[in-house]
């Protein structure tokens, strides 16, 4: 038994639409949790430097505020350049499934074009037959229609 080749197109397509729609999924929660990772390490720095800044606390809270900065605000600028990263990395996939996702309303299209086009000769096959079948009959002759006279109304008189 051989399957239609367009078939065996059709359920690759759907299944690399599957496929897009799952690495798009994946791609868009690393992304979110970069996102997080980015936030936390700014919310940090802001932090600190509210603490630093605080009247109350002493020379070596500064002291340390500024030996800490440095490394704290490169690693929240590695963190968003990740995010930013993985962010156009989401474009992407977004891009691969919209390209598989068009694949495969193509195939739907050419496969639906292919089915009308077989009920449309379907039908022509159907209306010969009739046609056919009808030039065959002898056609009965028909009898001009004799139209009565309607009788006069009675109930008036002139």
């Amino acid at each position: 038994m051989s399957s239609d080749p367009m078939e065996t197109v059709l359920r690759l397509r759907r299944r690399a639409v599957d496929e897009a729609r799952q690495t798009l999924a994946r791609a868009v929660a690393t992304e979110a949790d970069a996102d997080a990772q980015a936030r936390a390490a700014e919310r940090s720095i802001e932090t600190e430097a509210q603490r630093a800044s605080d009247p109350a606390g002493g020379d070596d809270l500064v002291e340390a505020f500024a030996t800490w900065l440095p490394g704290a605000r490169q690693h929240a600028s590695l963190a968003r350049a990740t995010q930013e990263r993985l962010a156009a990395d989401v474009a992407c996939k977004r891009a691969e499934l919209a390209g598989t996702r068009t694949g495969l309303e193509i195939i739907e299209t050419l496969l639906q074009q292919r089915q009308n086009a077989a009920a449309q000769d379907m039908l022509r096959v159907m209306q010969r037959d009739l046609d056919e079948a009808a030039a065959r009959t002898p056609r009965r002759e028909t009898q001009p229609d004799k139209r009565r006279e309607a009788p006069p109304d009675k109930g008036r008189e002139a």
